[in-house]
């Protein structure tokens, strides 16, 4: 995400992707491992979680606040989908 300014009384909303190459899945190699011949039957549930900064400069940049807002999403990485795209638009929580 580039940096953006944005003043006070306005609201915006931003779309990224979020790419992931050779992610390391803890736990589930024995799920993945046993069955390479059957991997469009195997299931593995993953959580993805991150924190999103913000800083707001109040007074100038007299006085400078951080906000942080976490996300997660709830993802299941089936065995035949592996590779492609999913959309995690419906799978997120903000807080």
């Amino acid at each position: 995400m580039h940096k953006f300014y944005q003043s006070r009384k306005s609201q915006r909303k931003l779309s990224v992707v979020v790419f992931g190459h050779q992610i390391p899945l803890y736990g589930g190699v024995s799920v993945l491992g046993n069955t390479k011949e059957h991997l469009e039957s195997v299931a593995l549930p993953l959580n993805l979680t991150f924190t999103v900064r913000s800083r707001a400069f109040i007074l100038g940049r007299l006085v400078k606040s951080k906000f942080y807002g976490r996300v997660r999403c709830s993802v299941t990485l089936h065995g035949n989908k592996l590779g492609k795209p999913l959309n995690l638009t419906d799978s997120c929580v903000y807080k």
